[in-house]
This record gives structure tokens, C-alpha cells and sequence, in this order.
């Protein structure tokens, strides 16, 4: 796999090390201080209303939809800099779906191996932007990856309020990681992450951006739109083109044949 900094425009090598692999990781990306002033954001007291009761579980904590209640992490997440290394990969035009920070405490458990598009049940991908806010360690349950996973969408079982890859994945490849270096990998493309064994908070910021061309009924507007014709241009927008008759049809088929993968309940 290519590793790259921060200083070097994405390639053609690096998109096919993407098609290939499902990931590609880029060291610093952003500086300690950019990622100190973005755990306070996540912190601050209009952030506490995100903590997502759902899947927040002893001294592991999930904060969702932070981009919709903080005009700083607004501004995180459609900056330029994000936009324009995003773009060779997504498109032109593309999108915030959704965004999650996770705080992994002191014995804070596994969280299972994984696709997302399990939990939504599409076939399109979309694409994570895993952001480490501390150091990244196998200690400190950091994130697991299986390189090539991501050509097809994997048979999931449900497990409490998690869906569980039925299989038992080969060659999965730890993602060591300093403050500042960013993930992106596949929704398509299976991950974990294993028990916080140290007594610090390990913490990591995921953006998921979706192009506009594709749908995704499970996400209430206004949208933030983030790219427009190739150039950033951030926008709460009430619809966008992949919200067309066609595609609302095609999901509802795609649904029915991804419930003999899926075993929701």
C-alpha cells in the first residue's frame, strides 16, 4: 500500500492502490493542534446533544450527526483541503452523509468486524474519512482493515444493535496512526476495531461523503453539500440528483435482494 503525506497531490497510483485495496492512508494530514481544537468542538456543550444513545456503551462513546449542531465542525468537514483530496476518488459533486467521533475509554470493547453499507442496506459505496484525533494503536483498539474486501457487500447477521460479518476475514491489516493522518477506505470495505487495553481515550472523527449522483432515503435534508463541479462549495441544499424516481426504484429492489445477504431483524 502507498503511503503519502500531506504535500503530495493524490495520483493515479494512489486511486488504483485505492481500487485495489479498498484504502489508502495518508500521514499527517492535519496538525496536532487542527485535532486538539476538534476534540474540543466535539466536546463542547452544543455537541452534547449528538451523543448517540443507540451504540454508546459503557466508556465507548458515539457522537452522530455533529456537522448538523456545530458551525465549526461544519467548517471542518467542507473545508478545501478535505474537498479537494476527495475529489480524484467521489467526483465532482458530493456530499455529507453523516459523521460520527468515537471515543474509545479504558476497557472499551471490541466493536465487530464490518461493512457500513450492512447497516444501510445499499449497494452504492461511499467513502470514509477516518481521522485519527490521538495516536492509533493495536493497545489502544485501534482499526483493523481487510485489504480487497470491498468488490461485493458480505453476508451480515444481527447481533444486539450491530451488524456482524459472517465469515472470519484473512489477512486483515492493522492501521497504525499518529495524531493528524487520515484513513479512506470503502464502505464496502471491512473493519473493526479491538479493546482499549490502555487507560487512555483513544479518539478518531469519521466523515462519510456520498456523491451526489447517488441515493440514500435514509438521511433527512437539508444536505450539506460539499463539491460542486469539482470546486469546494459548501451549501445546506433541501434535494440533490441522485434523489430521482429512478434511483428511489432501484434501491427498493436492491433492498429485497440484499435481504438475502442481510439477516436484519
Amino acid at each position: 500500500m502507498e503511503i503519502v503525506t500531506q504535500q503530495q497531490t493524490p495520483s493515479i497510483s494512489l486511486q488504483q492502490t485505492f481500487g485495489q485495496q479498498g484504502y489508502v492512508v495518508i500521514k499527517n494530514f492535519f496538525s496536532p493542534q487542527e485535532m486538539a481544537a476538534l476534540i474540543e468542538q466535539i466536546e463542547s456543550p452544543q455537541s452534547r446533544q449528538c451523543l448517540d444513545q443507540c451504540l454508546t456503551k459503557g466508556t465507548l462513546r458515539f457522537y452522530a450527526n455533529l456537522y448538523r449542531h456545530n458551525e465549526s465542525i461544519q467548517k471542518f468537514v467542507s473545508q478545501p483541503k478535505i474537498v479537494n483530496f476527495l475529489y480524484p476518488f467521489i467526483g465532482s459533486d458530493f456530499w455529507v452523509r453523516w459523521d460520527q467521533a468515537v471515543a474509545k475509554g479504558p476497557g472499551a470493547k471490541t466493536f465487530p468486524w464490518h461493512q457500513d453499507n450492512a447497516y444501510n442496506g445499499f449497494k452504492q459505496t461511499h467513502y470514509q474519512l477516518w481521522v485519527a484525533l490521538t495516536e492509533m494503536t493495536i493497545e489502544n483498539g485501534g482499526l483493523w482493515l481487510v485489504p480487497g474486501s470491498h468488490h461485493q457487500l458480505l453476508p451480515h447477521r444481527q447481533v444486539n444493535n450491530h451488524m456482524v460479518y459472517k465469515g472470519e476475514p484473512e489477512a486483515p491489516t492493522f492501521i497504525t496512526a499518529e495524531v493528524g493522518d487520515i484513513v479512506l477506505f470503502s464502505s464496502l470495505t471491512l473493519h473493526k476495531t479491538t479493546p482499549n487495553k490502555t487507560e487512555g481515550i483513544r479518539w478518531a472523527y469519521v466523515i462519510e461523503y456520498m456523491s451526489t449522483n447517488d441515493y440514500d432515503p435514509g438521511i433527512p435534508p437539508p444536505f450539506l453539500k460539499v463539491a460542486k463541479q469539482g470546486q469546494p462549495h459548501a451549501e445546506f441544499v433541501q434535494s440533490y440528483r441522485g434523489r430521482n424516481p429512478i434511483n428511489r426504484l432501484k434501491h427498493r429492489l436492491s433492498r429485497r435482494e440484499m435481504s438475502q445477504t442481510l439477516e436484519w431483524q
